[in-house]
């Protein structure tokens, strides 16, 4: 009766048949599917097939795809020196045979601490990257979240965008990728530090003779 222990279904009914004195799987099999339908329904069924040799088709399991970086520092890092391995770290993961061309939609940082434990953080970007001057901008805000110096830094890839088209660049607007990159990085110090995190000075009545009343703050688009 070992195989119906074993099965998430069929695991309840193991000791209602061993106190009706069925303990073997032969001894189950010669019941037929009528009486066991009629005493335990579906799950009855269901344990006559198995035990029968009958089962549900095998589901192949898509093996998992790992692509990371990492990098171990010589002394404990923060700060700029942090900065620096967070840049070699995203050129040697874009660099990675591993990618095969493919953008990145979500990546994972993390960080072995040297006072011991770790740190994570998850970055979905907001459009699939293979710039690394975007995803420095992006990351180097959460690596600022670091909350004690490290020793060892990781960059993972969680899940891959589409492959990147390289010619792309060539005819894109100087004009509009700069903007696309500006509201990123607001959008990104928004998310760290709230709302109030890019503002712009708006005039109102440059000629009054208050000087609140010349100029405010207003959100930044």
């Amino acid at each position: 009766m070992t195989l119906l222990r074993r099965s998430e279904d069929t695991a309840a009914l193991v000791e209602p048949l061993e106190r009706l004195g069925i303990t073997t799987l032969g001894a189950l099999a010669a019941l037929g599917r009528p009486a066991l339908a009629d005493r335990f329904g579906k799950l009855g069924l269901r344990a006559h097939g198995l035990a029968l040799g009958q089962d549900t088709p095998l589901r192949p399991r898509v093996p998992g795809e790992t692509v990371q970086e990492s990098l171990e520092l010589p002394e404990a890092a923060s700060g700029v020196q942090a900065q620096r391995a967070l840049e070699l770290l995203i050129d040697q993961l874009l660099a990675a045979p591993a990618r095969r061309g493919r953008t990145l939609r979500a990546v994972v940082l993390s960080a072995k601490l040297v006072e011991g434990g770790t740190w994570q953080e998850r970055v979905v970007f907001r459009e699939p990257l293979a710039d690394p001057g975007r995803m420095r901008l992006v990351l180097a805000l959460r690596l600022g979240l670091l909350p004690a110096p490290a020793n060892i830094l990781r960059l993972a890839v969680e899940r891959f965008g589409p492959p990147h088209a390289p010619g792309a660049a060539l005819f894109e607007d100087a004009t509009t990728v700069r903007r696309a990159r500006l509201r990123e990085a607001v959008r990104q110090a928004r998310l760290a530090a709230g709302p109030d995190a890019a503002l712009r000075v708006l005039c109102v009545e440059p000629d009054s003779r208050v000087p609140e009343r010349r100029a405010v703050l207003a959100p930044f688009e």
